[in-house]
């Protein structure tokens, strides 16, 4: 099983509109932590062409029938740790056509296993031809995130992702815009996954109603934190994006995902990958109170493998998602599916259902809920996993600090019960304030 990352869902949904173009726009009604409540003062400190910043994030957390340290299934075990996210930045941006930036990372997790360690999470420049704004090329240690961050994200509720790349941005036009990049994972910032990423990633947005991508990703990250199991793969993952607005109050988004490449095995002998994957969503502004508010509605779908033998890998991954669509509490982390007590549930259907209100300008309250079933189980075994539910308070503090406080609840399905004996629920819950300069 993966580390799974985990998202705030649509607290903070109502915060900002639901855009339907741009290459790093957020899951389709859901954007992603790092983005709301906006922590960058309105008068930011700046010496010149000198910025400094920082970003801390701070995270208690307490589980029930669950290991914090392992993301796994643990009956009879209470857990609890503290987080500590830690990024001081300083960014040069001279001229309008050249910028660098360098940002360290402190990353502490104090539990039974503390752990810390201070890396150099980005550090880039980014230029472009004096008075052009049709190519920039962009260097160094970055993070690579794109659409709804469902193939590709920043890990933004741990410890983040980031590659040391190359990136070459085309726009021949307002409505065309074109991203290359290649290179390696950082290790230290990737959950141990070693390998490269390369990729082209294209949108097309005729209008402010409707946006077209269209990306290939060419994959060799190892096996890590967040892709146990994916040791020796070469997958080539190609996939379409389309989001719409429908009469200003309905988005939609379309994201299927079609994957080939290699797997190889203990010996000479490799399998075929043959997966497919992807996600429908449908966010509704009611627009029925003085409460603004959201109902956001999804399926997304990974296709599993029930014969490993027979020399074709059909199992979906997206290891580097940044999506809250398989829910907020680590016990699903990606469309692969989950493993408990040794037996897999391989490739997972996942139907969606939530909402959220802004009961003040500062209060946002939303409750979601996820129902998990495998499509491969072992012979015998239920493929029901089970109901997550998130229920997430976010209160803006000020410009540039805000607390989240979450209670969340697993209802384990059959498939617990065959796996591991048990039926537990799983608890999970947090208190986070984050702060920004």
């Amino acid at each position: 099983m993966m580390r799974p990352k985990i998202l705030w869902g649509s607290a903070i949904l109502l915060v900002l509109p639901v855009p339907v173009s741009a290459a790093t726009d957020p899951v389709g009604g859901i954007p992603s932590p790092s983005e709301g409540p906006k922590t960058e003062a309105k008068a930011p400190l700046r010496f010149g062409p000198v910025k400094p910043g920082l970003d801390v994030m701070i995270r208690g957390e307490a589980a029930g029938n669950f290991s914090l340290a392992d993301s796994a299934f643990a009956p009879g075990k209470d857990d609890s740790r503290i987080l500590f996210r830690v990024r001081p930045s300083v960014a040069y941006n001279p001229v309008d056509w050249f910028r660098a930036r360098a940002e360290g990372q402190w990353y502490a997790a104090y539990d039974e296993r503390d752990f810390s360690e201070f890396t150099l999470y980005q550090g880039f420049v980014e230029a472009s031809p004096r008075g052009s704004k049709t190519v920039g090329l962009k260097a160094g240690r970055q993070e690579l995130v794109y659409g709804s961050a469902f193939m590709l994200g920043a890990d933004t509720f741990f410890d983040g992702l980031s590659f040391d790349a190359v990136k070459l941005s085309v726009k021949p036009s307002q409505a065309i815009s074109v991203d290359a990049f290649g290179g390696q994972y950082v290790r230290k910032n990737s959950g141990g996954i070693e390998g490269k990423l390369y990729g082209v990633y294209a949108t097309f947005a005729p209008g402010k109603a409707v946006s077209v991508d269209l990306y290939g990703l060419d994959d060799t990250g190892g096996e890590g934190a967040t892709h146990a199991g994916g040791a020796h793969e070469r997958t080539y993952s190609f996939g379409s994006r389309l989001c719409a607005n429908i009469g200003g109050r309905v988005d939609v988004e379309v994201e299927p995902v079609w994957q080939f490449g290699r797997k190889a095995r203990a010996s000479s002998a490799h399998d075929d990958i043959r997966a497919f994957g992807g996600h429908v969503d449908v966010t509704i502004d009611p627009r029925v109170s003085r409460h603004p508010g959201k109902i956001f509605l999804s399926y997304a779908y990974g296709s599993g493998d029930g014969d490993p033998a027979d020399g074709t890998f059909r199992e979906f991954h997206n290891p580097n998602n940044d999506t809250s669509l398989v829910g907020n509490m680590s016990v699903v982390g990606e469309l692969s599916g989950l493993e408990v007590g040794g037996f897999a549930a391989s490739g997972l259907r996942v139907v969606t259902a939530g909402g959220g209100i802004d009961l003040t300008d500062k209060l946002n309250v939303s409750l979601d809920a996820h129902y998990f079933r495998a499509n491969r189980v072992p012979a015998g075994f239920s493929r029901d996993v089970g109901l997550e539910t998130d229920l997430l308070a976010a209160y803006k503090v000020a410009q540039s600090v805000s607390v989240f406080l979450s209670a969340n609840r697993f209802f384990t399905g059959g498939f617990f019960r065959d796996a591991a004996g048990s039926r537990k629920d799983i608890g999970y819950y947090y208190l986070q304030v984050q702060a920004g300069l």
